[in-house]
């Protein structure tokens, strides 16, 4: 059986180990799918995983699990939401949006209202299972003792309260509760905790973490992981989190403010006050023990730590009686929407029928804001190579995490001695050589891998076009509009021009083409990164120069540069990019400049080294 674990948050991390072990200990195939914007804090990537959706459509799954509220459609398998959490009382936590095939629901009361639902729409099936999260919570449940028992020690107290609270602006407690938890631990001696969701407001982030600099016995904890502070603590403070649910289940009180949920079994406070009262109340008496349990005979009977044994039973049943879908039929508008988050489905793929392999090259110095992404990016490529020119900012590090990169460290003298050395350590014909800025869409993933593998394949080279990117946003004129470059060629028909040293030139024995999706050009980061690389190449294509016995001239300094300038912001359209096109037209008339200003300079020298 092959999975799809895909995952849209970094919450869903946790929830989906648990279904990962039990894949694992079956040897079923999975996958990963995480959005880019998880991929510096994914902590499975020694596992497979991609951020494409073109690599899941290759992949064709049997099953897709989901801890959320949106998949693609169109992606095979199995479509099942396993939920992000046990806040029945949430809003859209019954909602149906047609996108999943199967249900595998918590405990009684929630399977109880998912199957009303089927009965009205009849499109998808419901079988409880437990939730796979808390499969961790039943085998680690004295995991982290041994470091409580040392922190409490070292605060002098007994009791560790967690203040977990939710991050919905709305509804969040954390505006109203910094004088009343500076207050419990002043008052109490107890050990206090602080874990905040990601997406808090980052201004209540800085109030707490200033607490908890001038309180010794207040903790503001930048660990990911809450289960291991959930299993920790003996009470819990939050308002309207959907972690109040989970730690009910471990039997433990709960303290909650202006809590939204209908049948509230716990503590509840509907003004922020009295709270160091609520906690010696609760710890003394422990005043809600009856409901705690109904709690978990309906949210949450289970507690064999098997809800993802179950979980993949239930699917394989599934697929048993019903086979695998290709799809789900949808509206146009709930289409519309998928299209929107992930992207339309990459119509003719590639059919996975592999004649030729392809390597992917990088060469690198210090990319550390690139080089996750981009390997990422060609991770699909048979064999990856990456290049280094003795990277100081953790570029070497973060490679070395990827244990299927060949690494090599060499100086740098040019682009292109560098780039042909590159060249000669591919032990396949086909190469995809990627500067660490550039992207590849899935459209152009997909058209490399059904060009490089077509039968009637004569051409040895291909350009790409590139979409230039000024910061986060397509710059679409000033010159860029038809910028391309080789990308993909047979390193067997080609060579770099050993007279240019920047701005490298390619060599074709052969004909050449241009695929027709583009390339995505993340070069301007911000203005000064920009201009230090129009500088650069600037002085590089000086010493070229002056190689070929050029010199620099009065008119070198004004005109050319102008005439730069004029070229891309009026000739190419630059004025239409507005005050974009104003800043790259100048910095790229600023290399023209700093060249001949270098050339000047390399000429007052007697033997200049090659910069």
């Amino acid at each position: 059986m092959k999975a799809i674990l895909f995952c849209q948050n970094a919450y869903a991390f946790g929830i989906m180990a648990p279904i990962r072990d039990v894949l694992k200990s079956g040897s079923h195939e999975f996958l990963w799918y995480i959005p880019r914007k998880l991929l510096e804090i994914f902590p499975n990537k020694k596992e497979s995983f991609t951020t494409s959706i073109l690599d899941l459509q290759l992949f064709g799954g049997d099953m897709v699990f989901v801890p959320g509220n949106e998949v693609p459609y169109y992606l095979q398998g199995v479509k099942i939401q396993i939920f992000h959490g046990l806040a029945g009382e949430k809003k859209g936590h019954f909602r149906i949006r047609h996108y999943f095939d199967l249900y595998l629901t918590q405990g009684p009361y929630f399977t109880k209202k998912f199957k009303e639902l089927r009965t009205k729409y009849n499109d998808f099936n419901v079988v409880e299972t437990g939730w796979p999260k808390l499969d961790v919570y039943r085998k680690n449940q004295q995991a982290f003792e041994i470091e409580k028992k040392r922190e409490l020690k070292e605060h002098n107290t007994k009791t560790l309260i967690l203040y977990a609270p939710t991050f919905s602006p709305s509804l969040t407690s954390a505006p109203f509760l910094l004088k009343e938890i500076e207050r419990l631990a002043n008052t109490t001696g107890f050990l206090v905790y602080l874990k905040f969701h990601d997406l808090m407001d980052k201004n209540w982030i800085a109030n707490y973490k200033r607490l908890s600099e001038h309180v010794p016995n207040i903790v503001f904890q930048e660990e990911k992981n809450i289960i291991k502070f959930l299993l920790q603590a003996d009470i819990l403070i939050s308002d309207t989190s959907s972690v109040i649910y989970e730690f009910l289940l471990l039997d433990k009180p709960v303290i909650s403010f202006k809590n939204i949920a209908d049948n509230i079994q716990w503590d509840n406070s509907m003004s922020f006050t009295q709270l160091t009262e609520k906690v010696l109340d609760n710890l003394e008496n422990n005043s809600f023990a009856e409901q705690r349990k109904r709690i978990n005979e309906q949210y949450h009977p289970y507690t064999d730590g098997k809800s993802a044994f179950r979980m993949l039973t239930a699917a394989k049943q599934y697929i048993a009686a019903n086979g695998v879908p290709e799809s789900r039929k949808l509206s146009a508008a709930r289409k519309l929407k998928i299209h929107t988050i992930f992207g339309k489905p990459i119509m003719d793929i590639w059919d996975g029928n592999k004649k030729n392999k392809i390597t992917a090259l990088l060469i690198t110095f210090n990319e550390i804001k690139n080089i996750v992404a981009v390997l990422d990016n060609i991770g699909f490529a048979d064999e990856i190579i990456v290049v280094d020119s003795l990277s100081t900012d953790g570029t070497i590090e973060e490679i070395k995490e990827y244990p299927n990169v060949k690494l090599i460290q060499r100086e740098f003298k040019n682009y292109t001695d560098q780039k042909s050395f590159a060249m000669a350590q591919a032990t396949n014909d086909w190469v995809l050589f990627m500067d660490a800025d550039e992207r590849l869409t899935d459209s152009l993933k997909n058209e490399i891998l059904k060009t490089i593998n077509s039968d009637s394949l004569d051409i040895v080279a291909f350009m790409f076009l590139r979409t230039f990117m000024f910061k986060n946003k397509v710059l679409r004129f000033s010159g860029w509009q038809s910028d391309k470059n080789y990308r993909l060629f047979r390193k067997n028909k080609v060579h770099f021009d050993e007279e240019r040293i920047v701005h490298e030139t390619l060599i074709v024995k052969g004909k050449s083409g241009v695929l027709k999706n583009r390339l995505i050009h993340y070069s301007y980061r911000s203005y000064e990164d920009y201009k230090g690389k129009m500088v650069k190449y600037g002085q590089m294509k000086a010493f070229e120069e002056y190689k070929k016995g050029k010199r620099a001239y009065p008119y070198h300094f004004v005109f050319r540069p102008l005439y730069r300038f004029l070229k891309h912001y009026i000739f190419r359209l630059g004025i239409l990019d507005g005050k974009k096109g104003v800043t790259i037209c100048y910095l790229n008339a600023l290399g023209v400049y700093s060249r001949y200003k270098e050339l000047k300079r390399l000429r007052l020298l007697d033997k200049p080294k090659e910069p």
